[in-house]
């Protein structure tokens, strides 16, 4: 989670969304796993700034992703 919440941060427009598509299908596709909120609980408390923004912007994904 830390290292997708660091190419967030880095990634331009294109890659994020790659990367925003990557996190839905992990969420939502067959043995997906809709648990994944809590994941981001750590890396929101990462001491790198970079990783707690990336951190947040995956949060939003999956709270977007059980609606």
């Amino acid at each position: 989670m830390k290292l997708i919440a660091r190419a967030i941060t880095e990634a331009d427009d294109d890659r994020a969304d790659w990367l925003q598509t990557g996190v839905h299908d992990a969420l939502t596709g067959p043995g997906g796993a809709p648990e994944a909120a809590e994941s981001c609980a750590k890396p929101a408390e990462d001491p790198e700034a970079a990783v707690r923004q990336g951190a947040a912007v995956v949060a939003v994904w999956v709270a977007d992703s059980r609606c």
